[in-house]
């Protein structure tokens, strides 16, 4: 089944907010949320991309909070939403992979949009502006 990379997003966003919530941020607890979620969309038994996303925030959650302070000016990660925290960790990930910034920025501010509060588009866009890849 194709799906579109915006959804993989989306699905992606559900499973770090859900492990976010439940203080559960590991690998371990990752490859069971992203279970659930094929199981509950009834995906076909092929990998896809929001898996990747999914584990790789995980994997560099410590490096990608870091960076997250360092461009939140008087702005802590522990004090952002889970919603807007895990957009930024999931675009911060997207950029090392290597897409361009301004596709990210341009996802980032959508789940922004479609996810969170008025604020956090914005929010979101002035703190991804400031990435240098």
């Amino acid at each position: 089944m194709k799906v579109s990379r915006h959804q993989e997003r989306i699905w992606a966003l559900q499973v770090l907010y859900g492990l976010d919530i439940l203080d559960s941020l590991s690998v371990v607890e990752a490859k069971k949320g992203i279970a659930n979620l094929i199981d509950s969309e009834v995906l076909c038994d092929e990998h896809y991309y929001f898996e990747d996303i999914v584990i790789g925030v995980v994997k560099r959650l410590a490096e990608y909070d870091r960076k997250i302070n360092e461009l939140a000016i008087d702005w802590k990660v522990e004090r952002m939403s889970y919603i807007d925290r895990n957009i930024l960790r999931m675009a911060l990930y997207e950029l090392k992979e290597g897409l361009a910034q301004g596709v990210v920025i341009n996802e980032a501010v959508e789940l922004a949009k479609e996810f969170s509060d008025d604020k956090s588009p914005a929010f979101i866009n002035g703190i991804l502006g400031k990435v240098n890849k």
